[in-house]
């Protein structure tokens, strides 16, 4: 994959679209946010368009951008001098429909991400994937730097909300001290610390702590319970007046169980189509999310899967019975 940040790509386009995956997170969005503020600096013409809306824990970051709809595209005037980028993810799965629009439109998309690469074979696609970056965000800093802009409170704080939420406050640095020196420059550069730890991490409600406890209630522990199962349905959100992004963390408050392996969640977002997460702290999961033809890290992966849930829930159990999982030297 490309690792030469493709700066005469992005700055001889005519337009400039942003965008992320669905269901965006804090790295997608807070990515996608300090590249449009360090663009508009240049004078470029850009433009967000988004899949779908964002959850609203993140919204903060987006309060001042007029973000297009993806229903709304045709409403603008492309030419085959655009190009899009796509930050967090270079899945086209996670881009739909707007990868597809884009690819009809003949209009060039570079993906920005830093998960393990997935082999294809696409038009007008390019790539600037690193592996050994702790979030997309590593990338997008660097490559603003490129860029020869000067990183402002503006352009800080998404940063900063992107390498907080992707390194879990700094719990998954990779090995690497790159975390803590990119947070060190953006602090000083005026990164809201206050305002993001409050959005992102300290949001819980008194619905979330009982949705909490039904969880610990109701979870299978599997394999000698070395694997925890937690599945969230959306009738037990709804009976919390939760939404399934409200309880997005919760799998990680399971991973400190020191005597667990790996923990799963399977949530319902529809009819047949439910969103996994697998967890780790010293095995190998990428395996299991490709199986159902998702992607991610070797330890934190997940996969989008419409199929019924007793199918998904079979899979699992022989993912299971086909341990042990090849296990890892580091994280």
């Amino acid at each position: 994959m490309q690792v030469t940040p493709p700066i005469d790509q992005i700055l001889n386009s005519e337009t400039i679209w942003l965008s992320t995956h669905k269901n965006a997170d804090g790295d997608g969005l807070g990515s996608e946010v300090a590249f449009y503020f360090a663009l508009k600096t240049l004078g470029r013409k850009v433009q967000i368009i988004h899949n779908d809306s964002a959850p609203k824990r993140y919204r903060f970051l987006t309060e001042k951008i007029d973000i297009l709809s993806v229903d709304h595209v045709n409403e603008f005037k492309m030419s085959d001098q655009d190009i899009l980028v796509v930050f967090d993810t270079h899945d086209p799965l996670l881009c739909a429909p707007l990868f597809g629009i884009m690819q009809e439109k003949k209009i060039r998309v570079l993906f920005i991400d830093h998960h393990i690469p997935i082999k294809q074979n696409l038009n007008l696609v390019d790539y600037l994937i690193d592996e050994s970056a702790s979030c997309t965000g590593e990338i997008v800093f660097d490559l603003i730097k490129k860029l020869s802009v000067a990183i402002n409170s503006q352009i800080a704080t998404p940063l900063y909300a992107s390498l907080i939420f992707d390194t879990q406050n700094f719990k998954f640095i990779r090995g690497s001290s790159r975390p803590f020196a990119m947070a060190t420059e953006l602090l000083n550069a005026g990164a809201d610390h206050h305002t993001i730890q409050q959005n992102l991490f300290n949001n819980w409600t008194i619905q979330k702590m009982n949705y909490l406890a039904h969880l610990i209630k109701n979870v299978e522990y599997k394999d000698d319970q070395k694997i925890a199962l937690i599945k969230i349905d959306q009738n037990s959100l709804a009976l919390h007046q939760l939404e399934a992004d409200d309880v997005s963390d919760l799998i990680d408050l399971f991973m400190g169980i020191q005597s667990l392996d790996v923990a799963i969640v399977i949530r319902e977002e529809g009819k047949n189509y439910y969103k996994l997460s697998f967890r780790s702290r010293t095995y190998e999961v990428l395996s299991w999310a490709r199986s159902f033809n998702g992607g991610g890290h070797l330890f934190s992966a997940g996969a989008w899967v419409r199929e019924p849930r007793e199918m998904i829930e079979q899979k699992i159990e022989n993912l299971i019975l086909q341990r042990p999982i090849l296990k890892a030297s580091s994280q």
